[in-house]
């Protein structure tokens, strides 16, 4: 009898219902053969069947054993034999398998007769496999040599499960094959196989840290070596560590800032204390800022707070990381409760509908030219100077896109009298037409110029003029916010806005990023700083905030 020949093919992929496909020869050359220096090319004369019956590991399996799983159908392609089978997924067994292939450990391989395969030496060793007779297809455990290797059959099977030698006892035959199938074990396989993927994960997770770690250590020794030679000042390093002693990323921000470099090499920028502006630019990623350090911030935010009305009145204050944001909102207001029987349905469809708004952000940029020996002066607290700028930018900025969309989006109340003058009463009537329960203390508010503010405290010459109690806010108990970008008391202006502020929306994305660009003001010894911040604004419900213009 005839010994089988096998020579693996590809890992296959599945392609879904039970589909699979693969290939099952690989063409290749003389200086690339496989490892028993055998090689198939295009030239090979390949012999198979229209539709060939796939088996499992070549019918080895005790339980499956020579069952047909299904039909495989063959494509010549440059490569080599393309084949894609359909499997049968009859039972829990051939699912089994299926499962094998989707985690990607099961390959094809094609089985021949030795005495129906022709070599032909290629020279230096090298066998050219001139013919080859596809016998079957198989799906078996994808071997170590990604690239076709001819082995035998028998070669399959541990050497204490093979068949024993035809010596007239064919019951010594049998005996061995049983033997051999009830070691194979389908089930075990496929346990096996997933501990084995577990197990490799896990040790690329220990080697990478491993290598982490390493660095680490590497990059400390550096910079305590350095600092003992005095050849790095304490602001040209920043450790890795969240600690106390790392200010939070101050240190490397401001060597950053003052340099150009990331800890001079040595260290690179920990992710808690430098973000990509991947954070601002969220379709590419590709802008190289650095975002601006907790403490730094949050001075930032503290002047801006102080100058911006956004900040100071109670609007709705959303954040995002992403490109926009989709906010429900009340297309009408919801009708009150009625007074239904208790066995009565509910009949009163005067119900508002749930609508949304979709929010979406803006880059802004700001920036800023700096000297060269400012910035590098070890005690000029360039840090200082740059927070209170940028905190003043960021608050008229707000105030100058928020002031915008309210006077464009809010509803239109009634004009006062005069074209430069406004009266108690016209302000009291401010508030009286806000109804439908949004003049509420602690939401409503004025939003005036600050020259209007005070042209109305100095109304009847007592600044207390519109308060029921001196402990209250600016008119009539509610706050008047200022802004510079409201219109003034010109004829036809709007210059008194009133309304819920809790109606009126902010959308942000956290931080500040900034870039340092050397070149841009070089000839001038400067160095440009480029500031961004993401926002957006919009008037979540236009009838509860109200303008008023003048005649």
């Amino acid at each position: 009898m005839d010994d089988e020949l096998i020579t693996f093919g590809s890992e296959i992929k599945a392609l879904g219902n039970g589909r699979v496909g693969g290939m099952l020869i690989r063409f290749s050359t003389a200086s690339d053969p496989d490892l028993t220096d055998d090689f198939f090319t295009k030239d090979t004369i390949l012999h198979f069947p229209a539709e060939m019956p796939v088996l499992y590991n070549h019918g080895l399996d005790k339980v499956l054993k020579k069952r047909v799983i299904g039909q495989a159908k063959a494509t010549m392609t440059d490569a080599g034999i393309w084949a894609e089978s359909q499997l049968d997924l009859r039972d829990e067994y051939e699912k089994e398998i299926y499962k094998l292939v989707e985690a990607g450990k099961l390959g094809y391989s094609s089985g021949a007769l030795s005495h129906l395969v022709e070599r032909e030496p290629a020279g230096k060793g090298v066998s050219f496999i001139k013919s080859w007779f596809v016998g079957e297809v198989s799906l078996t455990p994808t071997p170590a040599e990604p690239r076709n290797t001819i082995v035998s059959l028998k070669s399959l099977i541990p050497p204490d499960m093979a068949a024993l030698p035809i010596d007239g006892d064919q019951s010594n035959s049998i005996q061995g094959v049983n033997k051999m199938a009830d070691e194979i074990d389908v089930k075990a396989l496929v346990a096996a196989e997933l501990k084995a993927m577990k197990d490799a994960e896990a040790a690329e997770k220990a080697r990478v840290k491993e290598i982490e770690d390493a660095k680490a250590e590497g990059a400390r020794q550096a910079v305590e070596e350095l600092k003992s030679k005095k050849l790095l000042r304490a602001d040209q390093y920043h450790t890795t560590e969240p600690t106390k002693e790392s200010d939070e990323g101050m240190g490397a921000f401001k060597a950053w800032m003052i340099t150009g470099q990331k800890n001079h090499e040595l260290i690179e920028p920990a992710e808690w204390a430098y973000k990509t502006s991947g954070v601002t630019n969220l379709t590419t990623g590709a802008e190289g800022g650095y975002a601006v350090p907790d403490p730094l911030l949050n001075r930032i935010i503290a002047k801006r707070d102080l100058s911006s009305w956004v900040r100071q009145a109670p609007v709705s204050i959303f954040q995002t990381e992403a490109d926009h944001i989709l906010i429900p909102v009340e297309d009408t207001r919801y009708a009150d409760f009625t007074s239904t029987a208790e066995s009565a349905g509910y009949t009163n469809d005067t119900t508002g509908n749930i609508g949304q708004i979709n929010l979406a952000l803006t880059k802004y940029t700001s920036y800023l030219k700096v000297s060269e020996e400012f910035i590098s002066a070890k005690n000029s607290n360039w840090e200082s100077w740059i927070a209170d700028v940028l905190g003043r930018v960021e608050a008229g900025t707000e105030n100058s896109l928020a002031t915008a969309v309210v006077l464009a989006d809010a509803t239109a109340g009634s004009a006062f009298a005069s074209a430069t003058a406004i009266t108690e009463p016209e302000l009291a009537r401010c508030v009286g037409e806000l109804s439908n329960g949004y003049a509420v203390n602690g939401e409503a508010g004025f939003l005036v110029k600050n020259g209007t503010k005070w042209y109305l405290k100095g109304i009847a010459g007592n600044s207390f003029a519109f308060l029921p109690t001196p402990s209250g806010n600016d008119f009539f108990g509610f706050p008047a916010f200022v802004s510079d970008d409201m219109q003034a008391m010109t004829a036809g202006l709007k210059s008194v806005v009133f309304g819920n502020w809790k109606y009126f929306a902010v959308v942000e994305t956290p931080g500040m990023v900034v870039q340092r660009n050397p070149y841009l003001y070089m000839a001038n010894g400067q160095i440009g700083i480029f500031a961004h911040i993401r926002r957006g604004y919009d008037t979540l419900q236009t009838e509860a905030i109200r303008s008023y213009a003048q005649a």
